[in-house]
């Protein structure tokens, strides 16, 4: 069964331009059964329990308090499966990560490609003067934008360079044209980041940070600023919104910095902060920003943690050489534009699109020559035998 994980894993973004929820929950799927598998067969007993405790506290969870609670574990114990996808490489033959990189490669090309013609077919009616997809669409796109940078390294290391271009220059191409502008960010700032981290990967995490810090650079100038009518910055409606859920979310983290205000409490808290001239009253909202929502709901704490999940996305594994780390630093920025800007983060897809692209730069690209290696099947597709595998 194992031996078929990495070409499954490879076909999944093409979920995405149906559905976007149907690629997010794949990716949890897959990563929890093969985690669970690899854990099973490596007899490790404490990611056992880990994942299997999760698992069970998420089922619990799902009866017994709010939804996003069960969510929570459950995307928990896939992170934990996610890393131990990482061994694939020394668990099946090396004809068979090439052939999933092969398909892999093949989805990242056709899945703008079917986006595309899935808003020209179905939803022609709702794609805006000078774009090529609605904003509906802005989902299975983000998926997309996280696969530009790993396809492209891959089609240029095999040879195909005039087709690394092509995919490159379509791809920006569709950025522009997508109603989204979150979307044009993304890819905006992956291929920022694959230029930045390939000269210094300090740099390319150094952007990243920038992006995710952003909503709360700006929310601190305005209430420093002392605005009072949002027209006097002048932005289209959809980043006023956010403008005003940023400040009610700097607002409710001054009340309790290191503490929050509760797992997933945004919503129902936020509806207490009278922002005077500048509220908008929009309802029950998330803030539409990963930091923001940590700030606001887990404090001081909540963001540290944060961080030190996404220097781990970007630092581990090690890879084999600089273009193959600034390829993984560009797909995890693409990744976590959305969710510095737009995305709730206790939703599977954001979940999804940093873990996908993390553990697909792993797997499909080459990996360090001094990866731990593990008794199964080495990178020719013989057998490793138990007395030769390092530790």
């Amino acid at each position: 069964m194992i031996r078929h994980a990495p070409l499954v894993l490879a076909a999944l973004p093409l979920l995405a331009a149906a559905v976007a929820g149907a690629f997010a929950s794949g990716v949890i799927a897959v990563v929890l059964l093969a985690g669970l598998w690899i854990a099973g067969q490596d007899r490790n007993t404490p990611v056992l329990a880990a994942m299997l405790g999760l698992l069970l506290a998420a089922g619990l969870a799902s009866v017994t308090v709010k939804s996003t609670v069960a969510e929570a574990l459950l995307f928990a114990a896939a992170v934990i499966g996610a890393v131990q996808c990482h061994r694939l490489p020394d668990l099946v033959p090396a004809r068979a990560l090439d052939r999933a990189a092969t398909v892999f490669l093949a989805a990242a090309i056709l899945l703008p490609v079917l986006v595309l013609a899935h808003g020209l077919l179905l939803h022609r009616a709702l794609i805006p003067p000078w774009s090529l997809a609605p904003d509906l669409l802005a989902k299975p796109t983000f998926v997309a934008m996280t696969l530009v940078a790993p396809a492209t390294v891959l089609l240029w290391r095999r040879g195909a360079r005039l087709g690394a271009a092509l995919f490159v220059a379509f791809m920006a191409v569709m950025a522009l044209g997508s109603a989204s502008s979150t979307a044009t960010l993304a890819f905006g700032v992956a291929a920022l980041t694959l230029l930045l981290a390939r000269w210094r990967p300090g740099l390319g995490l150094a952007l990243i940070a920038a992006v995710l810090l952003g909503p709360l650079v700006l929310s601190v100038g305005i209430q420093a600023a002392g605005v009072s009518d949002w027209t006097e910055i002048g932005l289209r409606l959809s980043w006023t919104y956010r403008l005003e859920l940023w400040q009610r979310a700097l607002i409710l983290f001054q009340e309790a910095p290191l503490t929050g205000h509760g797992f997933d409490s945004f919503a129902d808290a936020a509806l207490a902060v009278d922002l005077g001239p500048l509220g908008l009253d929009m309802g029950r909202n998330h803030p539409h920003a990963a930091v923001m929502q940590l700030l606001a709901e887990g404090g001081v704490p909540a963001a540290l943690a944060f961080a030190l999940l996404v220097w781990l996305a970007a630092s581990r594994p090690r890879l084999a050489d600089a273009t193959d780390t600034a390829a993984r630093l560009a797909a995890v920025a693409a990744g976590l534009t959305p969710l510095a800007i737009g995305l709730n983060l206790w939703a599977d897809i954001s979940v999804a699109l940093v873990l996908y692209p993390w553990l697909a730069c792993g797997l499909f690209l080459a990996p360090a020559p001094d990866r731990p290696a593990g008794s199964g099947w080495n990178r020719t597709g013989s057998r490793r035998s138990p007395s030769t595998s390092a530790v």
